[in-house]
């Protein structure tokens, strides 16, 4: 082994498979790639081969939401007066709820990382790592979600497509502007997962926690009811939190709902909220290490 490690020892400090094989191959220089963190979101994606019949289930319970979604639209739209004011017509209101969901999906990542790793001791190996932590679980998520990119987002969209009078865009600015809303929207949703994450530094349990933040994205981030449809004195504060900058913003520049100058000032607010949750993680990270507290082994 080069570089003075074995084996025996990589597998002591780096307490999860991933990690473990993911500085082995480093150390080395052995595979294709040569950057740490890349390796890290190399072997997170191969890691979620295993579970092959999460995937099929998670296929199906994508398609399941997106028929309960379209659904109840065509139902609310068969009304026209229900849908007044929103700005969406029954076709594009159909898009956007198939088109949420799969970005939802997308987004996939595994929220419970950190708190996993308070809860069983592992955070303490993790701060004698020569790396820096937040880009190492930034890493395998990134490889988590480009695993549902191929396997689950591909297929369901293919059945859409079939299935519903649907179609993709056609203008290359829709495509750059989601790709950009998109890579935004993926740090904010990652950012506060971590945040939320470090609450198990100060407190055991943290269910309560993870279901507010569940009901936050729920309501505000506009995968299940477009901000669209929220009543006036309601959108203010919708505007001031981060969630729908997570899923409506690319959604509706993905369709065409948003446009022009409107769509440029929303990048520039969900950029303003990468830097800040940026600095606000770095700031209790810093926090959390000097508190450390762990629990279990």
């Amino acid at each position: 082994m080069q570089n003075g490690y074995s084996g025996e020892v990589i597998r002591e400090v780096y307490t999860t498979d991933t990690e473990a094989e993911a500085v082995r191959e480093f150390l080395v220089g052995s595979g294709p790639f040569k950057n740490l963190y890349l390796k890290f979101a190399m072997k997170s994606f191969q890691k979620q081969l295993a579970y092959k019949f999460e995937y099929f289930i998670g296929v199906f319970n994508g398609l399941l939401f997106i028929f309960i979604f379209t659904s109840l639209w065509r139902s609310i739209y068969s009304n026209s007066e229900a849908a007044e004011g929103s700005g969406f017509t029954s076709d594009s209101i159909i898009a956007y709820a198939i088109f949420a969901m799969i970005v939802r999906i997308s987004m996939s990542m595994d929220d419970m990382s950190t708190i996993g790793k308070v809860r069983s001791g592992a955070i303490s190996l993790d701060l004698i790592k020569p790396m820096n932590y937040f880009s190492m679980i930034l890493s395998e998520a990134i490889g988590q979600s480009m695993f549902h990119w191929f396997t689950r987002v591909v297929p369901i969209l293919a059945v859409c497509l079939l299935m519903f009078d649907v179609s993709l865009p056609v203008s290359a600015a829709n495509y750059g502007l989601f790709i950009v809303a998109w890579t935004l929207g993926y740090f904010i949703m990652f950012m506060i997962n971590f945040l939320f994450g470090l609450i198990a530094f100060w407190t055991i349990e943290t269910f309560s926690f993870q279901l507010m933040k569940y009901g936050l994205f729920t309501l505000f981030a506009g995968g299940i009811v477009p901000v669209d449809f929220f009543p006036d004195w309601a959108r203010p504060v919708v505007d001031l939190l981060p969630f729908k900058y997570v899923l409506y913003v690319p959604t509706a520049l993905f369709i065409g709902h948003i446009g022009g100058a409107e769509a440029f000032k929303l990048l520039v607010v969900q950029a303003f909220w990468v830097a800040g949750l940026g600095f606000i993680c770095w700031t209790m990270w810093g926090v959390a290490q000097r508190k450390l507290v762990v629990q279990g082994g």
